[in-house]
């Protein structure tokens, strides 16, 4: 038998021979790290449930929530009791139109061809823009015909329409409503 000639003889490094190790303890310790970021916010971060006494009572009762006071969305138009009305309410022109990023959204049940929605002022900012439409088979979207016109109705505060699309932030940006105001929206 011959000795192959592209075989070295010669002593391998510490690489060589150990890098299964060096791989093994690089990815215990990301292990260990990760381990202790979970621990300490699973843990140390907690805090602790307070359970109402007679100051928390208090602190609840005189929050700046109950001073504002309410406003009451009421939404005209619906062509019929089918399905819900889905309720956004944006706080900023970045965030318009993006349901997820909304100040404050709900789903409300039709009743005569209306929806009347109490929102707490606590919740909005100073200015708005309201964005509703009738979602009459109960899809979660805004359904539009074969040419890309919406089919099911909608509409936006200062009851805003757009020549080619959804009207601006601009168009329907409103001033934050006063306590025990009503602000009326159309859907068609």
């Amino acid at each position: 038998m011959t000795p192959d000639p592209d075989y070295d003889l010669s002593d391998p490094g510490l690489w060589t021979t150990n890098h299964g190790n060096f791989l093994l303890i690089f990815v215990g310790s990301i292990f260990l790290i990760g381990g202790g970021i979970l621990f300490y916010q699973q843990n140390l971060m907690f805090e602790r449930p307070r359970f109402p006494d007679s100051d928390n009572i208090q602190t609840v009762m005189t929050n700046d929530a109950s001073r504002l006071g309410t406003v009451l969305i009421r939404i005209l138009g619906a062509a019929n009791d089918k399905g819900t009305m889905k309720i956004a309410i944006y706080g900023a022109e970045y965030t318009f139109e993006r349901p997820a990023e909304a100040a404050f959204a709900t789903v409300e049940r039709i009743s005569g061809g209306e929806v009347l929605v109490p929102v707490p002022l606590s919740a909005l900012p100073d200015t708005i823009a309201i964005a509703v439409f009738h979602d009459e088979n109960d899809d979660g979207i805004l359904n539009k015909n074969a040419v890309g016109f919406p089919s099911e109705r909608y509409g936006f505060s200062r009851n805003a329409r757009g020549l080619t699309g959804p009207p601006t932030w601009e168009q329907t940006v409103i001033s934050r409503p006063t306590n025990d105001s009503t602000v009326e929206i159309f859907v068609r």
